[in-house]
C-alpha cells in the first residue's frame, strides 16, 4: 500500500567495497564500486475511458567497478554501467507487460588471471550436495500460468577489452571490441530476437611478447572490421505439431585478417595446451550411463535449426623462415632379387658404413634462413547449415593463395600463386530412400593450382615444427591423460555391444554421395629443375563420383608441349561383389573393381625434340632428393618421431585399390610425331610453289617462243643483227601492232600472277597449332599445315582396349617362362613384373608417314586377343655411385644412384595374335629418310640429357666400359615371345619412283589371306591368291602418249598360294645368342666385367624360302594335263619390258641414291655431331645369306609388247622349280675386329623337272586399237622377212597335231656352281633342312613310254655328271631333252633371247655424255702429247720413238693382216685341240666356264620344203665351256727389220698384247640321225626315239615314220673365237669351227639328203632375220624407233656431224618429256572445264599471259605435234 503512492525513488551511494572471506580457505577477494545511483519514477496518466496501464521508469549508475581485485588489477574493470528501464503495466492481467531495457557500459576490461579465478572454481566444487531422489509423476505436475510480456532489450559496449593471461599471470592475448550494439526483443506470440552489430575487433599478441617476434611482423592475431548478428526464434505452433521452436541464426562479417609466424602458432598451442590441461583438472569427466548421453545428445539437437554465416574479405598471413643448414639422413635402399633372395633392405655402403644421404643448402655463407609469407585471400565466404533438412552449405569467393619469398639482396620479393579460385560451392544433404545417403554437391570455376618445391619444403617445415611442439606438449600431459583414459574405460566398458552394433550397422547403411561441377581446372608445377607440367581440364561432372566422372576438355603438358589431348572422357567405376568361397571377402568386396575409360577423342603427340627419358630421370631423382630432404628436416626438428614401420606400410597396401578390369574404349584416336617445324614447311611449300609455278613456267617458255620468232622474223632483225639485242630497250619493236604489250611488263604481269596464286594457295592452307614445343626460337616462326605437322601418325576408329589380370601368383612367371625357353631353361629370377591379358577391337587402324599418297598400313576390323608382360631381370646389388641432385633454389641433396650400365632393362614378352578383314601397306625407297627422322625422334625422346635450367652445369658423362648395341641386337634383346598377323585381304604398294606422291608407277601386290608370324629367330608368311601387278607398260607409255595404254591388266605374278620362311642365325662372342639374360644374376653375387660385348651380334646369316604351290592337291600327273591358262597353278606373265621396269626397281629399293639411304649420317640444322657408336653396319654384320625357292607347276608366259613379235605366245612350264643361291663370307671364325671378306656368290643350284617349252599361238581378245597394231606389224612381217614368207605359203592344215607349238622338254634340268670359299657342311646342312620340308615327289615324262620304276633314277648321279665340285665351274645336267628346231621356233627364240638381252644390258650414255667424254679424253691426250713433245724428246729411246709408227700403220691397216704371224700359236692350238683323246693334257686346261652333261638327247630338225625333219638323237653328251687368258708380243719381227741396219739395241720393254680365247667343246656318244618325212601321215605327229633304260638291252628301235640315215657314232665339236688388243691396238676377233667324227657312217637317199641339207641350208646355217623394232618400246602409229636403229647401225661411231645430230635429237626428245609433263599438269586442273571453244592465236602474247590453262594446252599440244615432226628430221639427218 505504501508503494502504490510513491512516485519517485532515488538512491546514491558514493563507494562501495566489498570483500569476501570464505570460512577454511585463507581467502580474500576484494571488490570495489565507486559509486552507485538508481532513480525510479512511476505514473499513471489517465484516458478518456478512465483506465490506463501504469507507467514505471527505472534509471542506475555504477561507476568504477573492480571485481577480483589485486593491487592495481583487477578481473573485471568496468568504468560505468548506465541502465535505464521503462515499462507499462496494464490494468488487466491478459494484456502484456510491455518493457524496454537498455544498458550502456563504458570502459570495460577483463583480464583472465587463472590465479585469482582457480580458487573460486575450487571451492565451489569442493562443496556437497546432498542427493535427493525425486518420483517424478505427471499427476503432481500443476501447470503454472504465463506472464504475458513484451521485453525490448538494448545493450551498448563502446569499448571492450580481454586480456588473457598463463597460468603464471603473464599476459599473453589482449582482445579489443570496439562499438558492440546488442538488441534484444520479446513480444507476445513471437519468439525471441537478437541483432547485435560488433564494431572493429582485435586480438594481439602482449607487448612484452611481441618484442621478442620480428619487428617486421604485426602483433596482430585476427582483426574483425565489422560483424553482425541475427538470432530469430518462432514458437511451437499447436497445429504444427512440432514439439520445440525453431531458431534461424545469422551472422555477417566483414573485414577478416589473421596474422601469423609460428611463434603465434607455438604460442596459441601452448596456451590451449595449458588451458585444456588446467579444466581438466578442475573438472573431472562425469560418469553418465550410455541413455543420459543419448538423451543429452537430443536435447541438444534443440537450437538454432538454421545457421548462416557470411564472411566478407577475409585473409590469412603467416610469415615465417626456413633453416638453411647442412644435414644428413640415412638412405636404404630396397632390393628385389627374385627367386634367388627375395626383397632384402640394404642400409650400408661399400665400405661397411651405412648408407648416408647429404643435404646441403645451396646458400651463401652469411644466410642462414630464408625468409617467406604466405597469405591466403577470400574475396567471400558463406556457410548456411540447417539441421531441420541435414544440409549445408558453404559458398567461397575469389580465393588465392599465394606465397612470397624474400631474397637476400635488395632485389623485390618473389611472389608465387599457388592456389586461385574464381568460385567454390559445397552442398551437403540427406537424401535417397529413406534418407538414407549423405548426398554432397562440390562446385568450382576456375581453378589454378601451382606446385613449387620450395613453398612446399618451407610449408613442410612449418608443419614438421609445429607436430614436434604438439608432440612436446602432450608428453608434459601425458601423467593427467592416463588418468582420464582410465576414467573413460569403465564407462567404456559399461556399454551395452547391441548399442555398438546397431551404430555401425546405422553408419554402413548411409551411403555417401559426391557430386562434382568443376569448371577449368589447371594444374601446373615444376615437377624438376627445368621440368615443367600442366594438366588442364575444361570441366569435371559427376553425379556420383564414386560411380563415374566426365571430364571434357583434358590437355597434358611437359615443358610448354603437349603430350595429351581429349575432348571429352568419361571414368566409370563398376564394384564387383565377391562370392562367400573367398576368405578375403571383406577385403575384396571394398577395394576390387572395374573401371571402364570411355574417350570421344584421343591424341598423342611425342613433341619435337622432347626428351622424355631425361624427363622421367629427372622427376624421380627429385622426387626422390624431396623425401630425403623431408626426413632430414624430420629428424632435426622433430627428433622424437619414430620412423615408418613395416606395419604401416603393410597398412597402406592393404588400402589400395585392386584393378580387377580396365577398360578403355576410344572413338577417335591419334597419335603422332611431331615434325621439324622447318623441314615441314620447307617440304610443303616447295611442293606447293611447284604446284603455282609450273604454270607461270609454261607462260613464260611460250612467250620466250613467241619473242625469238618475232625477232627473227622483224626487217631489223634482218638487216642488223645487233637490233635484237636492244629489243627490249626499244619500246617502237611492234608497239604499232594492235593489242601488244611490252614483253618486260608481261613478263613482270605473269610473275605477279605467279605469286597472287602462291599468295592464295598459302592462305587455303589451315595451320596446325602444334604441340608448343617449338613456341620460341628461329624455327617458332614456321607453321605448317594439319597435313604436314606429323612425320608420322597412327589414327583408330572406335578403338575398344580391355585389361584383365593374369590368373595365379605365378602366372606372369609362367607364360614368361612359355614365351622364351632360355628363362625356363636357367631359371632367370626377377625383380619387376607388370602384365595383363588384353583384348583390342577397332573398327580401323591407320598409320600414316607425313603427308604421302598411300598410308604405311591400314586395317580394317582388328581383333586382338593376347597377353604382354613386362619383366626386369633380377641382378646382385648395383655398384653405387654419388649424384647431386637439386631441389628448388636452396637444395642439394647429395646420393647414392646404381652406376650406369648395371641394371638390367625392362624387356616384353608377349603373345600377341592380331588379325585384320582388309589391309594396305606401303614401303619405298622415299621412305627411309621418313625412318631416319623417326628413330632420332625416338633417340631425343630417350636419351639421357641434362634438363636443368636453374643450376645446369656440364656434368661429366661416366666412362664408357662399352659400346652400345646397334638396333638389331636390343630388338634381340627387349622383344620376345610369338607374334601373328592375320589379314583376309591386303593390297601392298611399292612405289618404282623416288618421289612419295606417285599414285601410278608402283608395284602393286594383292594377296586373299595372308598370315605372318614370328618367334624368336623365325618369321613365316603364307598367303592365299598372291597376284603381283606392275606398271612398265604404263611407265613406257608416258614417256611416249598422253592416253593411257588400253589393254587389260594382266597380274606379272599370279599363284594360288604362296609361303615365305626366313630364319635369322645370329652369332656373338658368348657362342649362344638366344641368351639374353646378359646381365649378372643374384646368385654370382658382382657385376660382370663386360655385358654388352659378348651378346653383340658378329654374324648374321639369312636364310630365305619361298614357295609358289597350287590350289589344289591333286597328284602331279593330273596337274600335267590341265591347261596352261589354268589359273590354279602359279603363273608368270614376263616380257623383256617387265625385266627392265624390275631391273631398274630392283636397283631403285637396294642401291638407293646416296642421300635417301644414308639420310641419317648428314648433319640436321641446330644439332652438332656425336660421335657414333662404332658399331659394324649390318650389311658387314651379314655373313650368310641363303635363298631357296620352289615352284610347282610353274607356268611363264612371254608377254611381248609388239603384236607381230614372234616370241609371243612361248610359254615355258615347268612341274617343279628348285632355285637355291647362297653368298657367304668364307669359312672363318668372325670376331667384331676381324677381317671380312667381300659377301660373294657361293653356291647355285637350280632343279626343274619336266621342263616344257611351247608356242600358245591361241587368239587372245585385244582392243581395237591393239588389233589394228597387230594387223599393221603382221603385214609388215610378212613384207619384209623372205623366210617367214615362205613358212606362210606352205599350208599347215597338215600338220595340226597336239604338237603344235611344241619346242623343247626335258625330264630333269639341273644347275650347280659352288666356290671353294664356300663351307660344304652348313650348306650341306641348309640343303638337307630344305630337302625334309618340301615333298619328294617322282614326275614321269609324258614321252616317255618304259618302265615307271627307272624314272627315279633320271636325277641320280650317272657317271658323275650330277657331282658338284668347289672350282667355280658351272655344271649343268640335263636328261631326256627333246628339241623342235624350226624357223618359228628359232624366230621366236631369237626375238626371246634378243629382248633378254636387251632387257639386261647395261644402259648406254646419253649422246650428249658420250661426246662429252670424248671431247674431255681428247683434251686431256692433247695435252699429255704435247707435255711428251716438250719434256720427253731428249730423254726418249729410238725404240720408243720408230715403234709408234708401226702401231698407226697396224691400227690403221686390216687387222687380219696384222697379226699373221701372231695367228699361228692359236690355230695350231685349236686344230690340236680338236683331237678327242687327252688332248689338254699337253696344254693348259684354262678356266672352266661352265660344263653341261646331257643324258639322251634328241634334237628335231624341220625342214619346210623338203617337207621333213631331222632327228639327231644321242646316248649322253658333254659341253664345255673354257676361257684361255695370254700375253703375246707385237710386231717383233718389224722391229727387228727396221732396226737391222743400224746398231741400235732394242730395249727390254717390247710392245705387248692380251691374246684371250674362249672356247666351246661338244662331246657327242651314240649318235645317231633319222630323218621322217611331214607329209604321209598328218596326224603321226613329232616322231622321236623312244627312251632306252639302263637296263635294257642295246637294241635300236626306232619310230614308224623314222629312217636312220647313219649308224651309232661319236661327234666331236669345238667352238673357238679368239679376241686381243689393248687400249691402243684393236683387233678384230677370230672365230674357228672344227668338226671331227671318227667313225661315221651314213647312207640316205636323195630326199633324206634333200631334207638334210634344206635344214643345214636354211635352218641351221641360214642368217638369222633382223628384229626392226625394239622389244623396249611403246608401240604407236608413228613411232620412229625403227629410224634410230638403222641410223645407230649403219653410220659408224666418232662421226662429229652425226653426234652433234644426236645431240640434238636427245634435246628435241627431252623438251617432249617435259611437254608432255607439262600437259598433264596443266590437265589436271578443274579449269579445264571451262571455255575449252577458244582457240588460241600465235601473235597474241596477251593470251599467253591471261588465256586459261585450257589455251595453254592448247599451245602445248600444238607444239608437240611441232617436236616429234624435228625428230623425225633429226632422226632422218643422222
Amino acid at each position: 500500500m505504501f508503494f502504490s503512492y510513491l512516485t519517485t525513488v532515488s538512491f546514491n551511494m558514493s563507494k562501495l567495497d566489498l570483500k569476501f572471506l570464505p570460512k577454511d580457505h585463507g581467502l580474500s577477494i576484494n571488490n570495489e564500486i565507486g559509486s552507485i545511483s538508481v532513480r525510479l519514477m512511476k505514473s499513471q496518466p489517465q484516458n478518456d475511458l478512465g483506465v490506463a496501464p501504469t507507467h514505471l521508469w527505472l534509471e542506475t549508475d555504477v561507476t568504477d567497478i573492480h571485481l577480483l581485485m589485486d593491487g592495481s588489477t583487477s578481473v573485471l574493470e568496468v568504468v560505468k554501467i548506465a541502465t535505464v528501464v521503462s515499462a507499462n503495466i496494464p490494468t488487466q492481467s491478459t494484456e502484456p507487460i510491455r518493457a524496454e531495457v537498455n544498458i550502456k557500459i563504458s570502459g570495460g576490461q577483463c583480464n583472465l588471471i587463472i590465479s585469482r579465478i582457480k580458487p573460486l572454481i575450487l571451492m565451489k566444487s569442493a562443496k556437497k550436495k546432498p542427493l535427493v531422489l525425486h518420483e517424478s509423476s505427471q499427476q503432481d505436475k500443476v501447470p503454472k500460468e504465463k506472464l504475458a510480456l513484451a521485453l525490448v532489450l538494448t545493450f551498448s559496449v563502446p569499448e571492450l577489452s580481454v586480456v588473457l593471461y598463463s597460468l603464471d599471470d603473464i599476459p599473453l592475448f589482449h582482445c579489443c571490441l570496439l562499438s558492440t550494439h546488442f538488441s534484444a526483443s520479446k513480444l507476445v506470440n513471437q519468439g525471441p530476437e537478437l541483432h547485435a552489430k560488433l564494431g572493429e575487433l582485435k586480438f594481439l599478441v602482449a607487448v612484452k611478447h611481441q618484442q621478442l617476434i620480428n619487428e617486421s611482423i604485426s602483433g596482430t592475431l585476427l582483426h574483425i572490421s565489422r560483424s553482425t548478428l541475427d538470432l530469430e526464434q518462432k514458437e511451437a505452433g499447436k497445429d504444427s505439431g512440432v514439439d520445440h521452436a525453431k531458431s534461424a541464426l545469422s551472422a555477417n562479417i566483414s573485414g577478416i585478417g589473421m596474422h601469423f609466424c609460428f611463434y603465434y602458432l607455438e604460442l596459441l598451442c601452448t596456451t590451449a595446451m595449458s588451458y585444456k590441461g588446467f579444466l581438466k583438472s578442475i573438472r573431472p569427466p562425469k560418469k553418465r550411463p550410455v541413455h543420459e548421453t543419448s538423451q543429452k545428445s537430443t536435447k541438444n539437437a534443440k537450437g538454432a535449426q538454421l545457421v548462416k554465416i557470411s564472411v566478407e574479405q577475409c585473409s590469412i598471413l603467416y610469415v615465417g623462415d626456413m633453416r638453411l643448414e647442412d644435414m644428413s639422413v640415412a638412405d636404404p635402399k630396397r632390393v628385389n632379387f627374385g627367386s634367388q633372395g627375395g626383397r632384402v633392405m640394404i642400409t650400408d655402403d661399400a665400405n661397411g658404413g651405412p648408407r648416408m644421404a647429404y643435404v646441403n643448402s645451396t646458400r651463401f655463407p652469411d644466410n642462414k634462413n630464408v625468409n617467406f609469407s604466405t597469405s591466403l585471400e577470400i574475396n567471400r565466404f558463406g556457410v548456411c547449415l540447417n539441421k531441420e533438412k541435414h544440409s549445408m552449405q558453404v559458398e567461397l569467393g575469389r580465393s588465392r593463395l599465394t606465397h612470397k619469398e624474400y631474397q637476400f639482396d635488395d632485389n623485390p620479393a618473389e611472389e608465387v600463386t599457388l592456389f586461385d579460385a574464381q568460385k567454390a560451392k559445397f552442398v551437403k544433404r540427406s537424401g535417397g530412400q529413406n534418407d538414407n545417403a549423405v548426398c554432397s554437391l562440390i562446385n568450382v570455376t576456375d581453378i589454378v593450382v601451382r606446385y613449387e618445391p620450395d613453398p612446399c619444403l618451407e610449408l613442410l617445415e612449418v608443419g614438421t615444427r609445429l607436430k614436434s611442439v604438439l608432440h612436446r606438449l602432450k608428453l608434459q600431459n601425458s601423467a593427467t591423460e592416463v588418468k582420464d583414459e582410465t576414467a573413460h574405460m569403465d564407462t567404456l566398458t559399461k556399454k551395452d555391444p547391441t548399442d555398438n552394433s546397431q551404430q555401425e550397422k546405422a553408419q554402413k547403411k548411409r551411403e555417401s554421395v559426391i557430386a562434382i561441377d568443376v569448371e577449368s581446372l589447371k594444374i601446373s608445377g615444376e615437377l624438376a629443375d627445368g621440368v615443367e607440367a600442366m594438366v588442364h581440364v575444361g570441366s569435371i561432372f559427376s553425379e556420383n563420383a564414386k560411380i563415374g566422372v566426365l571430364i571434357e576438355g583434358v590437355a597434358i603438358i611437359f615443358c610448354d608441349a603437349q603430350l595429351f589431348k581429349s575432348s571429352r572422357m568419361q571414368i566409370s567405376r563398376i564394384p564387383i561383389s565377391v562370392s562367400d568361397s573367398l576368405p578375403d571377402k571383406k577385403f575384396q568386396s571394398a577395394t576390387t573393381c572395374d573401371w571402364v575409360i570411355q574417350l570421344r577423342d584421343a591424341y598423342i603427340c611425342l613433341p619435337f625434340r622432347l626428351q622424355l627419358r631425361a624427363i622421367d630421370d629427372a622427376v624421380e631423382d627429385t622426387l626422390r632428393a624431396f623425401k630425403l630432404i623431408s626426413a632430414a628436416k624430420t629428424s632435426v626438428l622433430f627428433p622424437e618421431k619414430k620412423p615408418s614401420s613395416s606395419s604401416s606400410s603393410k597398412k597402406s597396401k592393404s588400402k589400395s585399390t585392386v584393378f580387377r578390369y580396365i577398360r578403355l574404349i576410344v572413338r577417335d584416336l591419334t597419335a603422332e610425331i611431331e615434325e621439324e617445324p622447318l623441314q615441314g614447311w620447307l617440304d610443303e611449300h616447295m611442293t606447293l610453289m611447284k604446284n603455282v609455278f609450273n604454270e607461270s613456267i609454261v607462260r613464260l617458255d611460250l612467250l620466250d617462243q613467241l619473242e625469238s620468232a618475232k625477232n627473227k622474223d622483224s626487217p631489223k632483225a634482218k638487216l642488223d643483227g645487233s637490233a635484237s639485242e636492244n629489243s627490249n630497250d626499244s619500246p617502237d619493236v611492234y608497239v604499232d601492232a594492235p593489242g601488244m604489250q611490252s614483253l618486260e611488263k608481261l613478263r613482270e604481269e605473269i610473275h605477279i600472277q605467279a605469286f597472287k596464286s602462291y599468295y592464295q594457295a598459302c592462305q587455303k592452307l589451315s595451320v596446325s597449332e602444334g604441340s608448343g614445343s617449338c613456341s620460341s626460337g628461329f624455327q617458332s616462326g614456321f607453321k605448317m599445315s594439319k597435313q604436314r605437322a606429323s612425320v608420322m601418325s597412327i589414327c583408330a576408329k572406335d578403338v575398344d582396349v580391355s585389361l584383365s589380370k593374369i590368373d595365379g601368383g605365378e602366372g606372369m612367371i609362367s607364360f614368361v617362362k612359355s614365351v622364351d625357353p632360355v628363362c625356363a631353361k636357367n631359371d632367370i629370377p626377377f625383380s619387376r613384373l607388370y602384365g595383363s591379358n588384353f583384348t583390342l577391337k577397332a573398327k580401323s587402324l591407320s598409320a600414316y608417314i607425313r603427308d604421302y599418297t598411300f598410308p604405311l598400313f591400314s586395317g580394317t576390323s582388328a581383333k586382338c586377343d593376347g597377353r604382354l608382360v613386362l619383366a626386369q631381370q633380377a641382378t646382385c646389388f648395383q655398384p653405387q655411385v654419388r649424384q647431386d641432385v637439386y631441389v628448388g633454389k636452396w637444395w642439394r641433396v647429395n646420393l647414392l644412384r646404381s652406376a650406369t650400365g648395371y641394371t638390367p632393362p625392362m624387356k616384353t614378352y608377349a603373345d600377341i595374335p592380331l588379325s585384320f578383314t582388309e589391309g594396305e601397306v606401303s614401303f619405298g625407297v622415299d621412305y627411309e629418310p621418313v625412318f631416319a627422322d623417326i628413330s632420332y625422334a625416338f633417340t631425343c625422346a630417350l636419351r639421357r640429357a641434362n634438363l636443368a635450367k636453374r643450376w645446369y652445369f656440364e656434368r661429366p658423362e661416366p666412362p664408357r666400359r662399352e659400346r652400345s648395341l646397334p638396333w638389331w641386337d636390343d630388338m634381340r634383346n627387349y622383344i620376345h615371345g610369338k607374334f601373328s598377323l592375320c589379314l583376309a585381304e591386303t593390297m601392298w604398294h611399292l612405289p618404282a619412283a623416288t618421289s612419295p606422291y606417285e599414285k601410278l608407277d608402283q608395284l602393286l601386290i594383292t594377296t586373299g589371306y595372308i598370315e605372318i608370324r614370328y618367334v624368336d629367330g623365325y618369321v613365316s608368311l603364307s598367303s592365299k591368291c598372291l597376284k603381283v601387278y606392275i606398271t612398265s607398260l604404263e611407265s613406257l607409255a608416258k614417256k611416249c602418249t598422253l592416253e593411257p595404254p588400253p589393254h587389260t591388266t594382266i597380274p606379272f605374278l599370279e599363284t594360288p598360294s604362296f609361303f615365305m620362311d626366313i630364319a635369322i642365325e645370329w652369332g656373338c662372342d658368348s657362342g649362344n645368342p638366344m641368351d639374353h639374360y646378359i646381365f649378372t644374376l643374384p646368385v654370382e653375387g658382382k657385376p660382370r666385367d663386360k655385358v654388352l660385348d659378348p651378346f653383340r651380334s658378329t654374324s648374321l646369316s639369312l636364310k630365305w624360302s619361298f614357295s609358289l604351290k597350287p590350289s589344289t592337291a591333286e597328284p602331279m600327273e593330273s596337274k600335267q594335263k590341265t591347261q596352261a591358262s589354268s589359273n590354279d597353278s602359279p603363273t608368270l606373265n614376263v616380257g623383256a619390258h617387265d625385266l627392265v621396269w624390275l631391273s631398274k626397281w630392283w636397283n631403285l629399293f637396294f642401291l638407293p641414291p646416296h642421300k635417301l639411304r644414308l639420310f641419317s649420317r648428314f648433319p640436321r640444322f641446330g644439332v652438332p655431331r656425336f660421335i657414333r657408336s662404332g658399331n659394324l653396319p649390318l650389311d658387314r654384320v651379314m655373313t650368310e645369306q641363303c635363298i631357296r625357292f620352289d615352284a610347282t607347276l610353274l607356268q611363264i608366259n612371254n608377254i611381248p609388247l609388239q603384236a607381230d613379235d614372234p616370241a609371243k605366245g612361248l610359254t615355258l612350264h615347268f612341274t617343279k622349280l628348285r632355285l637355291e643361291i647362297s653368298s657367304s663370307r668364307g669359312k672363318q671364325i668372325f670376331t667384331f675386329d676381324c677381317k671380312r671378306e667381300p659377301l660373294d656368290l657361293v653356291y647355285m643350284g637350280i632343279d626343274m623337272h619336266l621342263l616344257k617349252v611351247f608356242i600358245n599361238n591361241t587368239p587372245e581378245q585385244t582392243s581395237s586399237k591393239d588389233a589394228q597394231v597387230e594387223s599393221k606389224s603382221l603385214h609388215t612381217k610378212v613384207a619384209d622377212d623372205p623366210a617367214c614368207e615362205k613358212s606362210k605359203t606352205k599350208t599347215r592344215s597338215t600338220e595340226k597335231s597336239r604338237d603344235d607349238g611344241f619346242f623343247l622338254y626335258s625330264d630333269y634340268f639341273t644347275i650347280r656352281k659352288q666356290a671353294p670359299k664356300a663351307d660344304a657342311a652348313r650348306l650341306s646342312a641348309w640343303q638337307e633342312d630344305g630337302r625334309k620340308k618340301s615333298e619328294v615327289t617322282s614326275f614321269k615324262s609324258e614321252f616317255d613310254g618304259g618302265d615307271e620304276s627307272d624314272d627315279a633314277q633320271s636325277g641320280s648321279d650317272e657317271e658323275g655328271f650330277n657331282v658338284v665340285v668347289a672350282d667355280n665351274c658351272q655344271r649343268v645336267f640335263v636328261h631326256g631333252l627333246k628339241v623342235l628346231w624350226s624357223l618359228e621356233n628359232r624366230a621366236a627364240i631369237l626375238s626371246w633371247v634378243g629382248g633378254l638381252t636387251q632387257a639386261f644390258q647395261p644402259p648406254k650414255p646419253s649422246p650428249s655424255r658420250q661426246y662429252t667424254q670424248r671431247k674431255i679424253l681428247e683434251k686431256k691426250q692433247a695435252i699429255k702429247e704435247a707435255e711428251m713433245s716438250n719434256d720427253g724428246a731428249p730423254n726418249s729411246s729410238p725404240l720408243a720413238s720408230q715403234s709408234s709408227d708401226p702401231l698407226q700403220q697396224t691400227k690403221s691397216s686390216d687387222p687380219a693382216s696384222s697379226i699373221g704371224s701372231s695367228k699361228l700359236e692359236p690355230t695350231s692350238t685349236s686344230e690340236t685341240a680338236t683331237k678327242p683323246s687327252n688332248s689338254s693334257d699337253s696344254e693348259d686346261e684354262g678356266t672352266r666356264l661352265f660344263m653341261v652333261n646331257i643324258v639322251q638327247p634328241q634334237f628335231n630338225l624341220h625342214s619346210e620344203e623338203a617337207n621333213g625333219r631331222f632327228l639327231l638323237a644321242a646316248g649322253s653328251g658333254r659341253v664345255m665351256v673354257r676361257s684361255f687368258q695370254s700375253v703375246v708380243q707385237v710386231g717383233q719381227e718389224m722391229f727387228e727389220k727396221a732396226l737391222g741396219a743400224s746398231n741400235v739395241s732394242i730395249g727390254e720393254s717390247k710392245p705387248e698384247m692380251t691374246w684371250s680365247r674362249f672356247e666351246v667343246s661338244v662331246m657327242l656318244e651314240h649318235v645317231q640321225a633319222h630323218v621322217a618325212p611331214t607329209d604321209v601321215d598328218p596326224g603321226a605327229g613329232i616322231q622321236w626315239l623312244p627312251k632306252i633304260h639302263r637296263r635294257s638291252s642295246e637294241v635300236k628301235r626306232t619310230g614308224a615314220l623314222l629312217e636312220r640315215v647313219f649308224m651309232p657314232c661319236q661327234m666331236y665339236f669345238r667352238i673357238t673365237r679368239h679376241k686381243g688388243g689393248n687400249p691402243e691396238l684393236k683387233v678384230k676377233p677370230l672365230k674357228e669351227l672344227a668338226f671331227n667324227s671318227p667313225d661315221i657312217t651314213a647312207g640316205m637317199t636323195s630326199r633324206q639328203f634333200q631334207v638334210m641339207m634344206d635344214v643345214l641350208t636354211n635352218l641351221l646355217f641360214a642368217r638369222a632375220p633382223r628384229t626392226r623394232k625394239s622389244n623396249l618400246c611403246y608401240p604407236l602409229d608413228d613411232d620412229d624407233s625403227d629410224i634410230a636403229e638403222e641410223s645407230d647401225a649403219v653410220v659408224p661411231d666418232g662421226v662429229e656431224e652425226v653426234e652433234l645430230a644426236k645431240i640434238h635429237v636427245e634435246v628435241k626428245e627431252r623438251e617432249r618429256k617435259i611437254l608432255f609433263d607439262d600437259i598433264r599438269i596443266l590437265s589436271t586442273s578443274s579449269e579445264l572445264s571451262g571455255d575449252l571453244s577458244q582457240s588460241p592465236k600465235s601473235d597474241d602474247s596477251t593470251s599467253i599471259v591471261t588465256g586459261s590453262k585450257s589455251m595453254l594446252v592448247k599451245r602445248l599440244k600444238k607444239e608437240l605435234v611441232n617436236v616429234r615432226n624435228g625428230r623425225k628430221e633429226k632422226h632422218i639427218l643422222c
